[in-house]
């Protein structure tokens, strides 16, 4: 379990989002092959059942379950495909998924299994809304558990189906990161939550005059008034276009309120975790 992106070694990277949106998770498995002959093959799955109990601060969204093109789910189809959700979290057994699979339920029977591999193939995703009381840096953990009923009666176990008969699965436990959601407007360079004639000088102060005045802006990216991911002179002339010559606007999130800066660049925020 883990993103959509992989890391060195080809294992999934770590779940990160924000609060008070969605955050998609992807189900792997990974089942390498044994080379061992004969008509038990135990590295090829039949089916597999996955049970997680998840921290009750994420509700999954359950209709959002989907098999994307990339997965190998969508080449080996399986015959019977359940996902479930149960967010309830005072209904005894706190708040658990379900998700199983068997790739052959119906004639004709050919024999068909997911393929032995050594890196994790990708079977499904469901997405999650993150509670907007989380803080930054909480790890929200999604954890694989047995004998939860999810929204049936029956205890459910993480276990996978080979050479007909019913394996006990090594589980890997993931958790969703709740990254740092640093707020700021943009061109409010010495940071007193408005934008005026002062911030265009707190720029020429933090990139020309540097040496002189020693400012060191607490978000560059609030000082990047054109938000071309360079603090120079040139934001400076940009917010004082905008404030006195009919100028552009300062791009997202704007001038007027607090909000995440949606251009990836390596400019720094050293604003409070909101």
């Amino acid at each position: 379990m883990g993103s959509n992106q992989r890391g060195e070694g080809g294992s999934p990277l770590s779940i990160r989002g924000f609060p008070n949106e969605r955050v998609e998770v992807f189900f792997y498995y990974n089942s390498p092959e044994d080379g061992i002959p004969g008509p038990e093959q135990n590295d090829h799955l039949q089916g597999f059942s996955m049970v997680f109990c998840y921290d009750c601060r994420l509700s999954c969204v359950e209709e959002s379950f989907r098999i994307p093109p990339e997965a190998i789910t969508s080449v080996v189809s399986a015959d019977f495909v359940e996902f479930q959700c149960d967010n309830d979290p005072a209904d005894g057994d706190g708040c658990e998924m379900l998700l199983a699979m068997l790739v052959e339920t119906m004639p004709p029977f050919r024999g068909d299994t997911l393929p032995p591999t050594t890196q994790p193939l990708m079977v499904g995703s469901v997405q999650f809304e993150v509670d907007s009381r989380v803080r930054c840096g909480d790890e929200l953990p999604i954890e694989f558990c047995d004998g939860v009923n999810v929204r049936g009666r029956v205890p459910l176990q993480n276990i996978y189906s080979a050479a007909n008969q019913s394996l006990s699965a090594q589980t890997v436990d993931s958790q969703v990161f709740i990254n740092a959601a640093t707020l700021f407007q943009r061109g409010d360079c010495n940071s007193d939550n408005r934008v005026n004639i002062s911030d265009p000088i707190s720029v020429v102060m933090a990139t020309i005059l540097v040496e002189e005045f020693d400012f060191v802006p607490a978000c560059e990216d609030a000082c990047d008034g054109n938000d071309d991911g360079v603090l120079d002179i040139g934001d400076a002339v940009y917010l004082l276009q905008w404030l006195f010559r009919g100028g552009l606007i300062p791009p997202a999130p704007g001038p007027f309120i607090f909000g995440r800066d949606p251009t990836e660049d390596a400019l720094d925020c050293a604003m409070p975790c909101e």
